[in-house]
């Protein structure tokens, strides 16, 4: 498949004002930064995931109701930082907490986890839901394990579903685990 690129030094940025520009209704980019947040502000766990760049439009394409509250998009194929996940996470917390949905990736558990440390200093009550149901390179030698690809959109879905009728942020994460495990067995 052929892609459309500019300039390769300019993916990301280019990518990012797309998408807040073609849905201006519904998401906006945090200037100086590489994440972007939907519109609207309702009071419920919200729920912030990201990732690498290169696999758009994973994860910034599923920011809006009933799914992400916020992403933040890494360099292509490189995970987040955790600053800019802690800018995600302050933007996206109304209160009830957040939920951080990661790919079981060494780098993306790393910074989220990281990133979680430095929103409990911003009094942001976090949790991680690690999803991990890729086959694909389950003995692969040149990964920690499963990475949680193809799974990472439904547990997206099921939870932002599950924020939006009201689950506190210990439910989410219970459900969250609850639906990675199943997503487990059914590979």
């Amino acid at each position: 498949m052929k892609k459309i690129i500019n300039q390769t030094e300019d993916i990301i940025e280019e990518m990012l004002k797309g998408l807040s520009a073609s849905y201006p209704d519904l998401v906006h980019r945090i200037e100086d930064s590489r994440v972007i947040a939907k519109n609207d502000k309702e009071k419920q766990v919200a729920l912030v995931s990201g990732g690498g760049s290169g696999h758009e439009p994973s994860h910034a394409g599923f920011v809006g109701d009933g799914m992400l509250s916020a992403a933040v998009a890494g360099d292509v194929f490189t995970s987040p930082t955790p600053d800019q996940i802690q800018i995600a996470m302050q933007e996206a917390d109304q209160g009830e907490g957040v939920l951080l949905i990661v790919k079981n990736y060494t780098g993306d558990n790393l910074n989220f986890e990281m990133a979680q440390e430095m929103a409990e200093m911003d009094d942001i009550q976090s949790k991680i839901v690690v999803v991990d149901d890729d086959i694909a390179v389950e003995d692969s030698e040149f990964t920690a394990g499963k990475r949680g690809v193809a799974g990472t959109v439904l547990v997206h879905k099921i939870l932002g579903n599950a924020a939006r009728n009201g689950a506190s942020l210990d439910e989410l994460k219970q459900l969250g685990d609850d639906v990675v495990k199943k997503l487990k067995q059914s590979v």
